[in-house]
């Protein structure tokens, strides 16, 4: 079965189009181009003024929502947020939809499966791309990026459901986007702990490397329990 399509897949030569967005427009609220308060553009229109399709541009709007840089009302549009000196807003966005932890338990039971099929279906390409989004991760924990560091962590898993070969697991993500996103976003208060994120993605990369569905397998559910445990959420105390 073909396998679905995802835009803006990675490359060693060039950075994600969501990452660039998200720069162009923290740089725009920087310069005073998009002034706290202001209502931003109709996606439509916006995604052509900075000539980027409307995922891409989605992609980045959600990932500055969840960086409280941005804020949408629904009907009316989103907002450029205004500035708050406490940092980013403590607990779970989402609550009235999903709780953190039927989030965590979502993605425990399907990324660990997406793993095992990665590793049978990833080719060679697919995990050097999976290996660059890792190297750039890592580069962003180090500089205490937490927008790219977000970024490059939710590319990651996008990569592996995409490799999965599954087309509903794709498509579950692009539907329950904003809430994986944040809730890869709400470990990263931890700032104690942003490096164990980059351990446990290398061992994941490593059994694809091998080719070791089981490994892969078992690595993400270690990932998915700690990353839910780093955000307070219990989902296995024996991993």
């Amino acid at each position: 079965m073909p396998r679905p399509a995802m835009p803006d897949s990675p490359s060693s030569s060039r950075p994600l189009t969501s990452q660039l967005v998200v720069q162009r427009i923290r740089d725009g609220i920087a310069r005073g181009e998009f002034r706290a308060g202001s209502k931003l553009p109709p996606q439509r229109e916006f995604a052509a003024q900075l000539n980027v399709s409307r995922p891409s541009l989605r992609e980045a709007l959600s990932i500055l929502e969840t960086l409280d840089l941005l804020r949408t009302e629904p009907g009316s549009g989103t907002f450029v947020a205004e500035p708050h000196s406490e940092g980013p807003r403590e607990g779970w966005r989402l609550k009235a939809v999903y709780s953190l932890q039927e989030i965590y338990q979502f993605r425990f039971v399907v990324e660990g499966y997406a793993a095992r099929l990665a590793a049978m279906h990833a080719t060679d390409e697919d995990i050097a791309q999976l290996r660059n989004v890792y190297d750039e991760h890592q580069e962003a924990v180090r500089s205490n990026d937490a927008i790219s560091s977000t970024q490059f962590d939710f590319e990651f898993h996008r990569l592996l459901m995409q490799y999965s070969g599954n087309a509903v697991f794709v498509d579950l993500q692009v539907s329950y986007h904003q809430a994986i996103l944040e809730s890869q976003f709400v470990p990263t208060r931890r700032k104690d702990r942003h490096w164990e994120t980059i351990v446990e993605h290398g061992n994941i990369l490593e059994a694809l490397v091998r080719r070791n569905a089981d490994d892969a397998s078992y690595f993400m559910h270690v990932h998915i329990s700690r990353a839910a445990n780093r955000a307070g959420v219990l989902l296995n105390d024996k991993l």
